[in-house]
């Protein structure tokens, strides 16, 4: 069992395919593989998680995490990480409403910067990553550059990185720990490795704050 209150950023890919007619579907599909990902890191001792709030897998896991605490673990605490202040501005509006509900029910909202500028994406991912214990990042293809970069980052510094595949794709690399959930036939096959690091982390509940 790892120390209590150590953290575990989750970064995944804006989900812009996932529009209203498919919504629902997917929200409860990858809800749910993320869920159990959750409560295997939860059962590790991680009770704080950093979440960047993409539209997709980031606002899922941020959900699934408020039902965790608010359900089962009162301690566990959501800290969303937010590249801009105007990162919602024009997404659609299936999007917008599990985002702010998100927002309002989290422990703390870091905003990076006002308005969204060329590098504040990757530079949110770093901020979460810094003295996080876990890296779970949920993509389909990890040669995308931003996933790619937060991975690197993490192996470079000793954080435990988890690739969580909704869907088939190419290989995770060989340091990563890769979790398939392949959904074409629905079917579940789940292969790791291991990796070790260690983490300390303080915070408390606030209101949103610029970095």
């Amino acid at each position: 069992m790892y120390i209590l209150n150590t953290i575990c950023s989750i970064i995944s890919i804006q989900a812009h395919r996932f529009g209203p007619d498919r919504f629902s579907f997917h929200r409860e599909r990858m809800g749910t593989l993320i869920e159990r990902e959750l409560r295997i890191a939860i059962n590790d001792g991680i009770r704080v998680f950093r979440i960047g709030m993409n539209m997709g897998a980031d606002i899922w896991a941020a959900e699934r995490i408020l039902k965790l605490r608010d359900q089962y673990f009162p301690d566990l605490t959501l800290h969303c990480y937010l590249p801009c202040e105007t990162q919602a501005n024009h997404w659609p509006e299936h999007w917008r409403e599990p985002y702010f509900d998100a927002l309002a029910r989290a422990d703390d909202v870091i905003v990076l910067q006002g308005r969204y500028s060329k590098g504040c994406i990757p530079r949110r991912n770093l901020a979460m990553l810094d003295g996080s214990r876990m890296l779970l990042a949920v993509h389909d293809n990890v040669a995308d550059s931003g996933i790619s970069r937060a991975v690197s980052y993490a192996e470079s510094n000793g954080i435990e990185a988890l690739l969580l595949r909704p869907f088939e794709g190419p290989d995770a690399p060989a340091k990563v720990c890769a979790v398939h959930y392949f959904s074409s036939d629905h079917s579940e096959s789940r292969s790791q490795t291991t990796s070790t690091y260690s983490a300390m982390f303080s915070g408390g509940k606030s209101a949103i704050k610029r970095a």
